[in-house]
């Protein structure tokens, strides 16, 4: 059965704030190093060397009378397939 650990968070941040965060998060995809989020008191650390990254960009604009409401998600996703002497993660059979 497949494992899965899922941090989801939701923050009211300045601008400033906002973009260092994303700034971070950018360095640590491009170093090929390991990927580390953090929010609500925990955080999840992931690998990140891979060749290639799926990218998912979703804007919504909506205009609510005098106020209008965006939001921007941004999804990356990608796959890691161990080394062949790597592969301690696979069951062994008894």
């Amino acid at each position: 059965m497949a494992e899965k650990t899922e941090l989801e968070t939701e923050t009211e941040q300045s601008p400033a704030e906002a973009a260092e965060m994303l700034r971070n998060i950018a360095d640590e995809i491009e170093s090929g190093d390991e990927i580390t989020v953090k929010g609500n008191d925990a955080a999840i650390t992931v690998p990140g060397t891979v060749e290639k990254l799926g990218t998912e960009l979703e804007v919504e604009h909506e205009i609510k009378g005098k106020y209008d409401q965006v939001a921007v998600e941004i999804e990356f996703d990608w796959t890691i397939i161990p080394d062949e002497e790597d592969e301690d993660h696979s069951e062994s059979s008894e």
